[in-house]
């Protein structure tokens, strides 16, 4: 049976805290809520979300500890003037919570500071174990969310669902009205989007994948690219296909095979599959070559038909070339 996402969660978070109270009883930590505190906040829907926030949370605490330590020290001593100071950086916490975590956890750091201070007082003690126990509860959190239920990106999966939705997509290019192509577009470049999102959580998780983070980040780009392309691919061949002749629909559609036969490839790069050879891109400008051969004068007289058969196959050219390159990295990283 599939746990859902929430009730893994609350087993997460659940777990955590007591892990962090047991440690709490047993080393008699001055503030050990601290940690308990961050451990539960810090629990997230995937292993990779948690590290990226832990990390966060950790080096934002150091900064905004270090910061309204400073700030505490060099202000004259007015309980007016600390709860003005106090009172900003609530309303910066509330308001940068859903917009900006990190600067929110910043703010709410330094709120931390002048809070105990309005209590009673701030030194270098208490942010030492302001910092330590953050960290503790963090790496609590990142290790209870590793071993309990773990939920890890299948990076794999991700590309792989992408690869079909750009093989959809540039197949849609005949056979569908204008509308319908910009619906499709418009559906590719926010899906790459969502991976744009997913793609800072999913770097942590790298650390600990046969894939580096360079690597990462390069097939991310070529993809980018290829994304890019099959959008103007899409977009451009809306509004030549009232004046592209027969023959060039043909070399479009010999382009548009090509293309999938090399996303293709790629699918099965991922899965595993035994895959044939892609087709290169030289392919496709030994057509382009071979029509400005047969129809010199349209070339020449860079007419609006020419230049639009011209960058449509430009596009697949380029597009084809970032694949063929997406394919050279996947054979380095399979080796």
């Amino acid at each position: 049976m599939k746990i859902r996402n929430t009730t893994r969660m609350a087993f997460q978070a659940a777990i955590a805290i007591a892990i962090t109270e047991l440690i709490n009883r047993q080393f008699e930590m001055d503030h050990g809520y601290w940690a308990t505190l961050t451990a539960m906040a810090l629990t997230a829907q995937t292993w990779g979300e948690s590290v990226k926030r832990s990390i966060e949370r950790v080096l934002m605490t150091i900064l905004g500890g270090v910061c309204g330590t400073f700030l505490y020290f060099i202000l004259p001593p007015s309980e007016i003037l600390t709860i003005t100071i106090l009172l900003v950086f609530i309303f910066f916490t509330v308001y940068l919570l859903t917009i900006n975590n990190l600067i929110a956890v910043f703010t709410l750091t330094g709120f931390v500071v002048f809070f105990f201070a309005l209590l009673d007082d701030w030194n270098f003690l208490l942010l030492t174990q302001r910092i330590e126990e953050t960290a503790l509860g963090a790496l609590i959190a990142v290790l209870v969310g590793f071993f309990f239920l773990p939920v890890k990106t299948n990076v794999t999966e991700i590309f792989i669902a992408y690869l079909e939705k750009m093989d959809r997509s540039i197949a849609s290019i005949f056979g569908t009205l204008p509308q319908e192509q910009l619906i499709i577009k418009q559906d590719l470049l926010m899906e790459f989007q969502k991976i744009r999102k997913q793609a800072l959580s999913i770097r942590y998780e790298v650390f600990f994948h046969r894939m580096t983070m360079r690597d990462f980040n390069s097939l991310l780009t070529q993809i980018l690219f290829c994304t890019q392309y099959i959008a103007n691919v899409i977009e451009a061949y809306q509004w030549l296909c009232t004046i592209l002749s027969e023959e060039d629909k043909k070399n479009i559609a010999i382009a548009v095979h090509i293309t999938q036969h090399n996303i293709q490839v790629l699918v099965k790069l991922l899965n595993n599959f035994k895959s044939n050879e892609m087709i290169s891109a030289q392919h496709l400008l030994d057509i382009l070559d071979k029509a400005i051969t047969l129809h010199p004068k349209q070339f020449v007289a860079l007419n609006d038909k020419a230049l639009g058969f011209y960058n449509l196959m430009y596009f697949f050219a380029r597009l084809n070339t970032r694949l063929h390159d997406s394919y050279s990295l996947l054979l380095q990283l399979s080796d």
